[in-house]
């Protein structure tokens, strides 16, 4: 009984070579390789897509917005308030400026005379060589006006190193850190020094120099193609002077009711440790705006 099924066996495995052979003797004939070679037949795989580099947006970005506020009766005031924006880039460079302003007048009671009572003006231009995609060295310049925080003109310098840790059509966040120079050129009435009396005890030099460290962070998003948001925190240290700082605070909420049209709602802070004698640390604004905007930069 085992030897005939061993012989059974035997017979198995021969018509399973002999049909293997046949078959790669059939395959050879028609010039198809044996299945063990399929893959050095065919040559190697195709090779697999490229990994997608998203390259920084490109494309510029401007804003006007204007708001006001008038009221009479008990009490007057006639407010203003303007901005500008432009902002580009093309390639590995990089344009900005910008224009802020805001006037006031108001009279605490009907009969009183109306006063100004806000007056401030700023300007800056800027510009960056990208060295990589993401990060750049640049140049900013600053020109401010603020009657009522004694400076006829302020103007600051500021070189720098920018690096953006998210930058998408969407978002951005980046970090800047520079050096500050300023030079402040006071009014009459910032340079005087008065005790509790009232009386002149002293008198500043017209013009002030000063150096600092300048650190900026900020962070733009947009929610959906109807609602944007914007904020940046500047910090300045002097050099000169350790308790010499200041701190800059902008934030800007915008929605879209019409074409380009949007309604915005912004506020700014400014802190200054060390203001002119007799001015107040902190100076704020809220403003209500209507904003005109135009993008040539495609959103993700």
């Amino acid at each position: 009984m085992r030897a005939l099924r061993r012989s059974a066996l035997a017979l198995g495995l021969l018509v399973t070579v002999t049909l293997v052979a046949a078959q790669a003797r059939a395959q050879d004939a028609m010039g198809v390789p044996p299945p063990d070679s399929d893959k050095v037949a065919k040559g190697p795989d195709k090779p697999k897509d490229a990994l997608k580099i998203e390259t920084a947006p490109e494309g510029l970005t401007a804003s006007v917005s204007a708001g006001g506020l008038s009221s009479s009766g008990n009490s007057k005031m006639l407010a203003f308030t303007g901005s500008g924006l432009f902002d580009a880039r093309y390639g590995m460079n990089g344009y900005g400026a910008s224009l802020i302003g805001n006037y006031g007048r108001s009279a605490a009671a009907a009969d009183d005379p109306i006063e100004t009572s806000t007056e401030n003006l700023q300007g800056r231009l800027r510009y960056d060589r990208y060295v990589l995609d993401d990060a750049s060295l640049f140049l900013l310049t600053t020109g401010r006006h603020d009657r009522f925080q004694g400076l006829t003109f302020r103007l600051n310098i500021d070189p720098g190193f920018k690096y953006l840790f998210v930058n998408r059509p969407r978002t951005a966040l980046w970090g800047e850190l520079g050096y500050d120079f300023q030079y402040d050129i006071r009014s009459d009435d910032g340079r005087e020094v008065r005790n509790d009396a009232g009386v002149l005890t002293e008198t500043l030099d017209r013009t002030e120099t000063d150096h600092s460290v300048r650190t900026y962070l900020g962070l733009r998003h947009s929610f959906n193609r109807d609602v944007t948001f914007s904020n940046g925190l500047e910090y300045l240290q002097s050099f000169i002077d350790a308790k010499r700082y200041r701190f800059n605070y902008d934030i800007l909420l915008a929605a879209n009711i019409w074409g380009g049209f949007a309604f915005g709602v912004g506020f700014t802070a400014r802190f200054d440790n060390r203001p002119l004698p007799d001015k107040h640390k902190l100076d704020t604004s809220t403003t209500l705006n209507l904003v005109y905007s135009y993008s040539t930069v495609v959103k993700d």
